[in-house]
């Protein structure tokens, strides 16, 4: 059995997909891990106040009009240091004591966004798009890039 032939392709240079031209495309890939945290310089009795924790979920969005491989924007295998680097810092934590920002959901989701692009961007194909923190079902916070590096 033969390998599948590593081959670019631009989106919508493909003869059955001409009509998608200028098409980019979009991958996703959630990692979760649990901490604790609590939120200071809210009004006494603010149940953020108090030190709870949560089950969070990090997805990374990544975007490209260009596909490597088999057709691929960037294989999910390549977003293991950020798994690692979430489960070393992050999992099972207080989150007050590892970040040196308030641990807000939306802070959190710039840390991420800027640490991916510090240390795993430049290995891989694909644009980091967006980092999306939820730390409920119902709750969540986005950090959007434009054309980052």
């Amino acid at each position: 059995m033969t390998s599948p032939r590593p081959c670019p392709a631009r989106v919508g240079s493909h003869p059955d997909l001409r009509d998608l031209r200028g098409a980019a495309l979009t991958i996703g890939k959630t990692f979760t891990f649990e901490a604790a945290h609590r939120l200071n310089g809210l009004p006494d009795g603010h149940k953020c106040g108090r030190r709870h924790g949560h089950s969070y979920q990090v997805t990374v969005e990544l975007t490209s009009t260009e596909l490597v491989g088999p057709g691929f924007i960037t294989d999910f295998g390549d977003l293991a240091p950020f798994a690692a680097y979430l489960a070393e810092h992050f999992d099972h934590c207080d989150l007050n004591e590892v970040l040196t920002v308030e641990p807000t959901s939306e802070l959190l989701a710039l840390h991420l966004a800027r640490w991916f692009l510090d240390n795993v961007q430049p290995g891989i194909p694909g644009r980091l798009a967006a980092v999306t923190v939820s730390e409920t079902s119902k709750t969540w916070a986005r950090c959007t890039l434009g054309n980052a590096p």
